[in-house]
């Protein structure tokens, strides 16, 4: 199998301004900050760094992306300020971006030029449905 810098994660590569609106029971807090995605270990792997504020909460987060069982599926391994940690599985198939994990789900799309991500975080609820958790935009910056 090729490696991730030959598959469709290449999309993600850069730095982008990252915000949102995060649906609580306090009303919506904004979200607001910087995602970058860097090829490493030649390019078999990509580093994604996150540093965004909640509210009032900065949060950042490390994950390590690697190819799963085809050049669509990665496992993303995660590690944040909070002490939480985890694994979630993401494809990119055409312009449709996807990530799945322990009671959160993300569906969203890249547009054409890779320049714009948006979509929206899904939390799962103590009866086991979906509910709205972040509304998500990701707009890349200019080199």
């Amino acid at each position: 199998m090729k490696g991730i810098d030959q598959s469709n994660f290449k999309r993600l590569i850069g730095i982008w301004n990252t915000s949102g609106d995060i649906k609580s029971g306090e009303g919506n807090l904004k979200l607001i900050g910087t995602d970058s995605y860097e090829f490493i270990l030649d390019g078999n792997y990509i580093l994604h760094k996150a540093d965004v504020q909640m509210g009032n909460e900065r949060n950042e987060t490390l994950e390590i992306i690697q190819l799963d069982s085809s050049p669509d599926k990665a496992k993303m391994q995660y590690f944040n300020s909070k002490g939480e940690d985890g694994i979630m599985i993401s494809s990119i198939v055409d312009n449709e971006f996807k990530i799945k994990g322990n009671g959160l789900m993300f569906n969203g799309v890249i547009n054409a030029e890779n320049t714009k991500i948006t979509g929206k975080w899904y939390i799962q609820t103590e009866n086991d449905k979906w509910g709205d958790f972040i509304d998500l935009t990701l707009e890349k910056q200019k080199i």
